[in-house]
């Protein structure tokens, strides 16, 4: 029985970092970003507010704007997402920068003290990006 119960408690754990879609849905802004090229170095990092970027998710749609400290726009997608776990995935179908046209981002998240945390690969590249809700 006790094991039983230790076993279920460690489950809990588990599934208590997974992130739902339903956690997902509402406006997030992103908090800090770092980036690794493939032998662990920092290529690129956000934080202190340097870049600016929100996303807004619905149920499997999501929306993201980039721009810099003095307001001058930088990027903005638009686009399907899945999510699946800890697997989430977006498809981008709109957007103004023609590189990310059609890509699908593979990202591993969890959901930790109010923020969301996805990581996954771009050409090469470790993005870890940290995002808080807005709304």
């Amino acid at each position: 029985m006790k094991k039983m119960i230790i076993g279920l408690a460690a489950l809990l754990v588990v599934f208590s970092q997974w992130v739902s879609a339903s956690e997902l849905t509402g406006a997030w802004e992103l908090e800090y970003a770092v980036y690794k090229n493939e032998k662990g170095e920092v290529v690129g990092e956000i934080k202190d507010k340097a870049t600016l970027s929100r996303k807004v998710l619905s149920d499997n749609h999501f929306t993201f704007i980039t721009w810099d400290k003095s307001g001058k726009f930088i990027v903005a997608g638009s686009g399907t997402y899945t999510l699946k776990g800890e697997n989430y995935n977006e498809t981008v179908d709109a957007t103004s920068e023609a590189r990310l046209m059609g890509k699908t981002y593979e990202f591993n998240c969890t959901f930790k003290d109010g923020i969301w945390i996805h990581k996954g690969m771009e050409d090469g590249v470790l993005i870890e990006e940290h995002w808080k809700r807005v709304n």
